[in-house]
């Protein structure tokens, strides 16, 4: 399992894990951004078979974007 970021306010927590496709979204502003963050993590992990759990505290796209490269990039076993 990688993961990338914190729980902190205005911050996401991704973790990727070996596993069937699976995204899980947890966000404290679900009904206002969920599908927009949805949108984002199916964009950015498309061709990904793994779990990936994102658990956003009010990120920007920008931040939700480089902590979900990150991820990635962790889990394919590339330098950061």
């Amino acid at each position: 399992m990688v993961e990338a970021g914190t729980h902190e306010k205005g911050d996401v927590f991704v973790s990727i894990e070996d596993g069937k496709r699976e995204v899980i979204i947890k966000s404290k502003l679900e009904r206002l951004y969920g599908e927009a963050i949805r949108d984002t993590v199916e964009e950015l992990t498309r061709g990904i078979e793994a779990k990936i759990i994102v658990e956003d505290s009010g990120a920007l796209d920008w931040v939700l974007r480089a902590r979900l490269e990150a991820a990635i990039r962790k889990y394919r076993g590339e330098k950061i």
